[in-house]
């Protein structure tokens, strides 16, 4: 049996995928003075393109890189524009799993976050019901609770993570009550 979405692929993509058109590159992906001298430290070419990208997937989507996920190939051309190095250094990034864990924890810290915890479960589930009383569209559910984890700092778990939570929240149907957090 296949398993219930809340979102198309579509609408996931939109929400969870870095852009690549050349506006939204340009919005989210601008490394300033002091991101660049976060980034330039690293050695190799490979772990500036790897760690700028770390950094820029928490900016905006909000996530972490996923194992073995290529970045659009415009984000990592305008990224290594940035920095000046070959964006085709990216495929050599990461051949220690520990090289990216230490990454994406510097960049948390830099970007004062903190990873998704059991905790955030109960605050998402009463967002996503609080918004399921409203409407039951997917996308809106999600939305709300992409943005409100956003504004806690609070770096995205997986899709489907969030799509579980949502689609527990729709469930509960129109005479549900929020969840207090």
């Amino acid at each position: 049996m296949p398993r219930r979405a809340l979102l198309s692929p579509q609408q996931r993509a939109a929400l969870l995928d870095p852009p690549s058109d050349r506006e939204s590159l340009i919005r989210h992906y601008t490394l300033g003075p002091d991101d660049v001298a976060l980034i330039m430290p690293r050695r190799r070419h490979a772990n500036r393109i790897g760690f700028a990208v770390q950094f820029c997937y928490l900016r905006h989507p909000g996530r972490t890189l996923a194992a073995g996920e290529t970045p659009p190939s415009a984000m990592l051309d305008h990224i290594a524009q940035q920095i000046g190095v070959p964006s085709t250094a990216f495929a050599d990034y990461a051949q220690r799993d520990t090289t990216c864990r230490e990454h994406q924890v510097e960049a948390y810290k830099a970007l004062g976050l903190r990873p998704f915890n059991r905790a955030d479960v109960r605050t998402m589930l009463g967002v996503a019901t609080g918004i399921a009383l409203q409407t039951d569209h997917g996308h809106a559910i999600m939305a709300g609770m992409i943005a409100e984890l956003r504004r806690l700092g609070v770096v995205l778990p997986g899709a489907e993570t969030l799509e579980r939570i949502g689609l527990s929240a729709r469930a509960r149907g129109p005479g549900a009550q929020p969840i207090e957090h």
